[in-house]
């Protein structure tokens, strides 16, 4: 029987900046980041219900998705109940997934910290944000940001912000064809070409184009070092950015390990006509805008 039933919409993310600093002893990576929550969403529902024992069920409309105990989403019930002292404990996780896949779009690590906040308003724990974004970052580096959402600069592994001005008024067109990418895959391949321990790099000028609302200087500065890893490997991602730019995005880029790219539109109607002509192609598309919480 069903105690409580509570639900929310968790969104995609895409990466504007993105580099990475220096790879860290424990084999991480400490990188610099300006993330962006974006106007695509999965429908996340977890209901508290009777019974004793130790019951997490995840249950999701994709049927690739695994939902057993390897499942992002149950592995931070776990953690959450865990953290809590919660002994007995009998919820279910509902995931409507619409954010694709192992695409760079951050679906998983939204969902996961989707079910950090709604298991602490479920059960009362009053942990805070800074609480559950210490247990998020347990589970995946985008995690915490996903708790936040909306744009930050990230550093550290992915844990730790700071605030940063938001985009000026623009239209996102994301797009992907399929090419699931391995995040640990494309780590692998940049540790093969760079060596960062002599890598100089800094997001000041393009967090100061934000600070200014230069849109053009925005665009022209987006920076995502795995594109020299993955983008000669994904030919698809490689044609998207293409017609993306071709459609007039002023400026397109693949978020995070990809291969979505997205592309930078000032109007909406632009960022229509390009959904059209990639849809026509068979090719994924959506139209969005930045998302931002309300706070």
């Amino acid at each position: 029987m069903i105690i409580k039933t509570t639900s929310c919409h968790t969104p995609a993310k895409i990466n504007l900046y993105l580099e990475i600093k220096a790879k860290r002893p424990d084999g991480y990576h400490d990188i610099e980041s300006v993330m962006q929550t974006v106007g695509i969403f999965d429908i996340l529902t977890i209901s508290r219900c009777h019974g004793e024992g130790q019951n997490i069920s995840v249950e999701c409309t994709d049927e690739s998705l695994p939902c057993d105990e390897t499942n992002l989403c149950h592995r931070a019930a776990k953690l959450f109940f865990d953290a809590a002292g919660i002994d007995s404990y009998n919820t279910v996780i509902k995931i409507e997934k619409h954010i694709p896949m192992a695409a760079g779009l951050g679906g998983g690590s939204s969902d996961a910290a989707a079910v950090l906040v709604l298991l602490n308003e479920l059960y009362e724990t009053a942990f805070t944000e800074g609480q559950l974004c210490e247990l998020g970052s347990k589970i995946g580096a985008d995690v915490p940001f996903c708790i936040v959402q909306g744009i930050s600069v990230t550093r550290g592994i992915g844990d730790v912000f700071s605030s940063c001005a938001r985009l000026p008024e623009c239209y996102f067109v994301i797009a992907c064809a399929g090419e699931g990418i391995s995040t640990p895959w494309a780590y692998k391949r940049l540790d093969e070409m760079y060596d960062f321990d002599s890598r100089d790099v800094s997001a000041e000028s393009f967090i100061a184009a934000l600070e200014h609302g230069e849109f053009d200087r925005i665009v022209s500065e987006m920076t995502n070092i795995f594109e020299t890893a993955v983008l000669p490997e994904r030919e698809m991602a490689r044609r998207i950015r293409d017609m993306l730019t071709d459609c007039g995005a002023e400026g397109a880029m693949m978020s995070g390990s990809g291969p979505s790219v997205f592309g930078v539109f000032k109007t909406e109607q632009a960022a229509r006509t390009a959904v059209g002509k990639l849809r026509g192609e068979g090719i994924i598309a959506y139209n969005c805008k930045p998302y931002y919480p309300a706070k």
